[in-house]
């Protein structure tokens, strides 16, 4: 059985424009307050690019720092 290619779409974040406009430009930590999860928005100029925060302050997971791989 092959594997499912299918995509869905799922809204995870909707800002109200004056929160858009209210963006700074640059990086910009958002969070849902429905579900509580974190996200980082990047505003230039009109653009907005968000992915999720999954920062280990933010209860992700991650490898170790570069900084922590090099053994200083």
């Amino acid at each position: 059985m092959e594997p499912s290619t299918e995509q869905t779409a799922k809204v995870l974040l909707t800002l109200s424009p004056p929160e858009v406009d209210g963006l700074k430009e640059g990086i910009n930590f958002v969070r849902n307050k429905e579900e509580g999860k974190s996200y980082i928005l990047f505003k230039d100029g009109e653009a907005l690019r968000a992915c999720k925060n999954l920062c280990k302050h933010q209860g992700g997971l991650f490898i170790k720092d570069i900084e922590d791989l090099s053994g200083r």
